[in-house]
């Protein structure tokens, strides 16, 4: 059976963010898959200390919330992220927790989705930060006839948002359907980092050879 985990970045607890992956999750769950649900409010992740060993170890070396979410992003074949947006960005919480996690967590095969509630403006920008996380974790983005935004203040506003129910409801499906896919004949996707003596020197890629 396919897993199906959702990951809300919102730093206040049933927001319209949650509500928006909640609904994917449910429409998952009537596809067939195993859902499980994750609010970072309910989670103690303390900023990165560049400790730089969690790459080699496979987990954190910080006590805290943050490995027990890898955990359960590591069982999972589809990942849904979502956060409000604050000033143009994703919350301070959810960009803490993709700088932590993009350190060490392997996530390259798994179906990732993302979803941002905007009061105004900033969507854009926000979900960007999202997807950039995903593509450079290696993961399958499926796409939607609606934009994976939502517009609310108000704690339940996001309910009057019926293109983003709808979008959310949708993406949850698709996410459902590619992560069965994938349990049943996974994807051969090995994690082939770049050799560091690979990486461009910014400032001298201009050089050519003499």
């Amino acid at each position: 059976m396919a897993r199906v985990l959702g990951i809300s970045g919102s730093n206040r607890q049933g927001g319209n963010t949650s509500t928006l992956v909640e609904t994917a999750l449910k429409a998952a769950e009537e596809f067939g898959a195993d859902i499980d649900f994750i609010e970072i409010a309910d989670v103690e992740i303390t900023p990165c200390k560049h400790g730089l060993n969690c790459y080699e170890l496979g987990r954190c070396i910080q006590n805290d919330g943050l490995n027990s979410i890898i955990e359960k992003m590591s069982k999972a074949h589809g990942i849904i992220f979502g956060s409000p947006v604050h000033y143009s960005s994703v919350t301070s919480q959810m960009k803490n927790f993709i700088d932590r996690a993009g350190r060490f967590a392997h996530l390259e095969g798994k179906v990732g989705a993302a979803f941002v509630v905007a009061r105004k403006s900033g969507a854009d920008t926000a979900l960007n930060q999202l997807i950039f996380f995903m593509l450079v974790k290696e993961m399958i983005i499926p796409g939607g006839v609606s934009w994976p935004i939502g517009f609310a203040l108000n704690v339940g506003d996001i309910r009057n948002d019926m293109e983003a129910m709808r979008m959310a409801e949708q993406t949850g499906r698709r996410v459902a359907a590619l992560s069965d896919i994938i349990a049943k004949l996974p994807v051969p996707w090995h994690y082939e980092p770049r050799p560091p003596d690979e990486k461009t020197r910014f400032g001298d890629e201009w050089r050519t050879a003499d």
